[in-house]
């Protein structure tokens, strides 16, 4: 026996949980960016509040204070107070004849109180909403801290020039622009760094993100952008949307869509996921889903799209639809084959039987040597109606796969094939639809082998990698295997490999040689059953297979 390298198939990561966190953190990133340009404690908080639900599904987002309403929070319901009073960190807040919510503390360094941005009716959060949240509750804190700072700082100044008198008049004007300017200094380089932040968060993003301006004109793009588009930057700022990234056809119903937004506020598109067509920068086109949102502040018509390239999720939904009518037509080829078989054979075999046996029962008596004769016929018809049964139910189930294991089938399977072999399968025990899936792909590849690759050797090699069962088929023919049809053989094994949740490779150059390799999910090891224990869930060790003589041998 000998062992073959394989690689293990890499797997995609098609998971709609996933775009939907992607969503959300696009969201919470986007309101960031907004917060950071806010005049006001209220504005923040105003934000804040009506972007919430969008986000995540609630009844509405509100600002509460344990003691007193103020210009932008609200006095907490006296029902409520105590349970606040003990919150420290970020929580669900339970209270009788209140909805469920969650509570996420607000701290303003500046007035050393607390208040509390509260997710009304929102049953529960996830780790990841729970952390974007916590992350917005405290940049809300920081923003509304360096606005209350800038406010009491501007009071403090205009405080000092009430209370100088002439003399002192032009120092205070020196101080107060002194003051001013350090103050416009300390903004300047704090926003600076939030903007340095937030780029590099979006620079990270997987989707491509444009920013425009009133004029539809690109002011910003990502890096994902330069891959997805084939765009540098700089050669795509400063030049309109529709001429940049949309198709001809499709760039003067743009054009009036964003023309009729900004005169009535009208849109069929913002805040929404969209599936359309774009087009690179070489000319070729191709599916995105896309997503706008405003993000001018105070009014300002600016605008920011997240793109998301589609083309291997449409791909994957074509072969999904393809792979299930591949499965239905070949079940159906299967039932007409079974029908056929049966209906060619062994049912021939039975009805011959069945009118020998009548024409003995006839000639019992006038003629006994026939029907004895006739009774040795319907015997021998019998018998072979039996042998066809058999042969058909091989064909569906080998009845060795069933007694002997993994191992034994596929060490009889090769033992009838005109080329050599070498196994290098365990004797372990696998689940029965993985068992059978493992069986009928090595039997379809070997089939393939004999009729096509013209091969003098080929290898099977089963292994467990982790959770996995890994299955390699290879040979030293020809070499150039590639499905030719929807009902290519190959199209087959990798439909039988799919119905079990696993994949399939096809490693074939011209310069010959092929390797299939299958890959498999186990269910977790205590379920796996050893060989000769149907309650057990420990897995025996690798150990050489019997040769298919001593293998057919012991089955009979």
């Amino acid at each position: 026996m000998t062992s073959a390298a394989g690689a293990t198939p890499s797997t995609d990561d098609t998971d709609p949980a996933a775009e939907a966190r992607l969503s959300s953190f696009n969201a919470v990133f986007t309101l960031s960016l907004i917060l950071t340009q806010a005049s006001s404690p209220e504005q923040v908080m105003r934000l804040v509040t009506t972007a919430i639900p969008s986000i995540v599904s609630c009844q509405q987002a509100l600002i509460w204070h344990r003691a007193r309403s103020g210009a932008y929070y609200q006095r907490a319901p006296d029902n409520v107070i105590e349970v606040l009073a003990k919150l420290i960190e970020p929580g669900p807040l339970k209270c009788d004849d209140f909805p469920p919510s969650w509570v996420f503390p607000i701290s303003s360094p500046l007035a050393k109180e607390q208040v509390f941005l509260v997710i009304v009716g929102s049953e529960a959060l996830s780790d990841e909403e729970t952390f974007l949240f916590s992350v917005l509750a405290q940049l809300s804190g920081t923003v509304i801290a360096r606005l209350e700072l800038i406010a009491a700082e501007q009071a403090s100044a205009q405080r000092i020039a009430a209370l100088n008198t002439e003399r002192v008049a032009e120092a205070e004007r020196r101080g107060r622009a002194t003051l001013e300017r350090d103050i416009a200094q300390a903004r300047a380089a704090e926003l600076a760094a939030s903007e340095a932040r937030q780029r590099a968060i979006l620079e990270a993003a997987l989707d491509a993100v444009i920013s425009i301006d009133g004029h539809a004109r690109v002011t910003y793009v990502n890096s994902a952008f330069e891959h997805i588009f084939g765009y540098r930057a700089d050669e795509v700022i400063g030049r309109e949307l529709a001429e940049a990234i949309i198709p001809a056809s499709l760039r003067e119903a743009h054009r009036q869509g964003f023309a009729r937004y900004l005169a009535t506020g009208q849109t069929r598109v913002l805040d929404r996921r969209i599936e359309m067509t774009a087009i690179r920068a070489d000319g070729s086109e191709f599916p995105v889903e896309i997503a706008i949102t405003h993000t001018g502040v105070n009014g300002d018509p600016a605008f920011t799209a997240y793109v998301r390239d589609i083309t291997e999720r449409q791909r994957a939904e074509r072969e999904l639809i393809a792979s299930r009518a591949r499965l239905v037509a070949a079940s159906d080829a299967a039932r007409q084959r079974v029908t056929r078989d049966l209906h060619d054979g062994a049912q021939q075999r039975l009805v011959t039987t069945l009118i020998n046996l009548q024409l003995a029962e006839l000639k019992w008596e006038s003629a006994p040597e026939r029907a004895r004769e006739l009774v040795g016929l319907a015997v021998r018809d019998a018998k072979h109606g039996i042998e066809d049964l058999r042969g058909l139910a091989s064909g569906l189930h080998p009845a060795i796969l069933t007694q002997r294991g993994l191992a034994a089938a596929i060490d009889s399977l090769a033992a009838d094939l005109p080329i050599s072999v070498q196994l290098d399968v365990p004797d372990s025990r696998f689940p029965a639809p993985v068992e059978a899936s493992v069986y009928f792909f090595c039997s379809e590849a070997l089939t393939n082998v004999v009729k096509h690759a013209r091969a003098e050797s080929a290898w099977v090699h089963v292994r467990l990698i982790d959770d996995r069962c890994v299955v390699e088929v290879r040979d030293d023919g020809i070499g150039g295997a590639q499905p030719r049809s929807e009902t290519s053989g190959l199209n087959g094994l990798r439909d039988r490999i799919g119905a079990v949740n696993g994949t399939m490779d096809i490693t074939s150059p011209a310069t010959g040689g092929t390797v299939l390799t299958a890959s498999i999910p186990l269910p977790q090891p205590a379920e796996l059953i050893p060989e000769g224990d149907s309650n057990g869930s420990r897995l025996y060790p690798q150990r050489k297979s019997a040769s298919a003589a001593e293998e057919r041998e012991g089955v009979r």
